[in-house]
């Protein structure tokens, strides 16, 4: 799973970006002018992602940093951004990973749970027969548990995915995103759009677990 993530994630980011950007990099937002919509290409996205830090911060409407003494050393994260600029595509990779854990160990768990409790039933007792209604209802409930205890995590990834609009030339720490998720909002702030999170991953694991089930029972295993 941490492998598949590790190739996949840029895409997983600029997908968010995609969704995310409605306005262009440069727009006063105080301004009362309604701004037309605005809806990047993939290979527009690409290329701002890459180019984060290198000069789109001239761009912004907020005030400049303080300038740096001469002899000062190059911050950490421009020195790598600058140096390592594919770096830019992995914003919020480390939430990602820490998340797979709660997520999938969550998942197994509840769904084998499940599963014994059901057809692992008490010698003298009547058997339960494994039917594709029953395995889309464990896969299911799997789902729904797994989603609510990660959904945290998704929530300071995704903040940290579109840091790049608003520190392009540095990292959104996971620490300073849950802090300032709490500060706002408190702890609903992290279950922010749980609703269309159930819509998409409950029946998602309900017919990976079906499929599952049905293909041990092909192959006999």
């Amino acid at each position: 799973g941490a492998t598949s993530v590790l190739f996949t994630y840029p895409l997983e980011l600029i997908r968010v970006r995609l969704a995310y950007q409605t306005r262009e990099i440069g727009t006063d937002l105080s301004s009362s002018t309604p701004s037309k919509p605005f809806r990047p290409s993939l290979t527009r996205a690409i290329q701002t992602i890459y180019r984060e830090g290198d000069g789109l911060r001239a761009l912004s409407t907020a005030p400049p940093p303080p300038a740096r003494p001469a002899t000062a050393p190059p911050a950490p994260q421009s020195y790598l951004f600058t140096h390592f600029p594919i770096l830019k595509f992995y914003r919020g990779f480390s939430v990602t990973l820490i998340g797979i854990i709660p997520y999938a160990g969550t998942s197994f768990l509840v769904y084998g749970s499940l599963r014994s409790l059901v057809y692992n039933r008490p010698p003298g007792t009547p058997k339960v027969k494994r039917s594709a209604p029953i395995d889309l209802t464990l896969g299911a409930l799997a789902g729904l548990i797994s989603q609510t205890v990660s959904y945290p995590f998704e929530i300071v990834r995704r903040r940290m995915q579109v840091g790049g609009l608003v520190r392009p030339g540095g990292w959104v720490g996971w620490r300073e995103t849950v802090v300032d998720i709490w500060k706002t909002r408190g702890l609903r702030g992290f279950y922010v759009g749980l609703s269309i999170g159930y819509i998409k991953v409950v029946p998602m694991t309900a017919i990976s677990y079906m499929v599952w089930e049905w293909s041990k029972g092909v192959l006999g295993v």
